[in-house]
C-alpha cells in the first residue's frame, strides 16, 4: 500500500479553520459541508463520463486529497 501515496498535502489555512469548526462543535450542523448536484439532460455515455471523470481525477491531487 505504500506505492499508493503520492504526496501528502497540508492544510491550507482555509480547511484548518473548517476542520477547527467541525471538530468544535461535532453535535451540531456542519455549515461547511455542501453537496452540489446536477441533472444532465439528453444522451449520456456513461461510460465515457466515467472516463472523463477518472482522467480528471488523474490529472488533478489536490481532487483525490
Amino acid at each position: 500500500m505504500q506505492g499508493d501515496l503520492q504526496e501528502v498535502l497540508p492544510l491550507s489555512p482555509l480547511q484548518e479553520g473548517m476542520l477547527f469548526h467541525a471538530l468544535y462543535e461535532q453535535q451540531g450542523l456542519d455549515v461547511y459541508t455542501g453537496q452540489f448536484s446536477f441533472e444532465l439532460t439528453g444522451q449520456v455515455s456513461v461510460p465515457k463520463l466515467r472516463q472523463a471523470c477518472a482522467d480528471l481525477l488523474a490529472r488533478h491531487a489536490t481532487l483525490r486529497s
